[in-house]
């Protein structure tokens, strides 16, 4: 990005809104010197930003000025197709006539001589998405009530049948191809399937209501497992596992918390790595690994 580009896209990001010279700085991944710099030289040429000091301060600039949508660069705009293209992959995504509204009106910022270029990209350059045939129905009706504080009420088909759910709609994101909704339902968070959501409806909140308690919690338990190499080479995909592996590590071992109900998903999941992983704590998560190999090896069991 050049100085020019880069002092644009200062203009842009503060035509959205204010922001602090740290905001800028990460924005753009430059230093607050550089970011100091751009604001005095745009100021030079006439463009009206205004400084705050103290704390909340930052730059804005005048509500009386604004600049008209400019062409995209090709590195912006393959960001952006990458992105729609990855959304039109999911079996099921919010606003599918506003995908297409806003695919045509970035169509005419995109410059006649990237398009060619483009087209290679979007064929080799790609975020991949599984292919699911399941259906979320209920997604958009979730992405209106999601993290506005309000509550509602929906049945959910588990593992043991369709129950009823009071929960505040916290968070919704995908992952590889699956919809997920986590909320709130009084006590704990939980985390649910959006394609398993049969109905909801607004309601109002539960009587009782306790302080949410995060999932690494000192009172829930400590899980430490060792695990080699092979085993960490898959761990590593699971992004609240992930951060904490190092794959070029002959052994290491993984720590963290959870809150009590997830520990038979643990077994199901440490178990599943076999030799490759040994849990060394909590005793109920290591008996619930030796509960899940005695029904397997009573399934295998020869002769049987």
């Amino acid at each position: 990005m050049t100085r020019i580009e880069r002092m644009m896209a200062e203009v842009l990001l503060l035509q959205e809104r204010g922001r602090s010279c740290d905001e800028l700085a990460r924005a753009l991944e430059v230093s607050r010197r550089t970011v100091i710099r751009d604001v005095q030289a745009l100021c030079e040429m006439g463009v009206p930003v205004l400084s705050r000091d103290g704390v909340g301060g930052g730059y804005s600039l005048s509500s009386h000025y604004g600049i008209q949508p400019l062409e995209l660069s090709w590195q912006e705009a393959l960001l952006l197709m990458m992105a729609l293209d990855s959304l039109s992959k999911l079996s099921d995504a919010p606003f599918s006539a506003e995908r297409s509204s806003l695919a045509a009106k970035l169509r005419p910022l995109i410059p006649h001589r990237h398009l060619e270029r483009l087209g290679e990209l979007r064929e080799s350059v790609v975020l991949e998405v599984p292919e699911r045939q399941v259906k979320a129905p209920l997604l958009a009706a979730l992405v209106e009530v999601v993290g506005t504080g309000g509550w509602i009420s929906l049945e959910y088909n588990s593992a043991d049948g369709v129950n009823t759910r009071t929960i505040r709609p916290d968070r919704l994101y995908a992952d590889r191809g699956l919809w997920y909704l986590v909320g709130f339902d009084g006590r704990i968070s939980r985390t649910m399937r959006v394609d398993r959501v049969r109905s909801l409806a607004v309601t109002d909140a539960p009587e009782v209501v306790e302080d949410p308690v995060p999932y690494d919690h000192p009172s829930h338990p400590l899980i430490r497992v060792r695990i080699n190499r092979r085993a960490a080479r898959i761990v590593e995909r699971e992004p609240h596992m992930g951060i904490h592996i190092d794959a070029s590590l002959e052994e290491q071992h993984l720590e963290f918390r959870c809150p009590p109900s997830e520990l038979d998903w643990y077994a199901n999941y440490f178990g599943g790595l076999g030799a490759d992983a040994e849990v060394l704590e909590p005793e109920e998560l290591r008996a619930g690994i030796r509960a899940r190999a005695q029904t397997l090896l009573g399934l295998y069991r020869e002769n049987s």
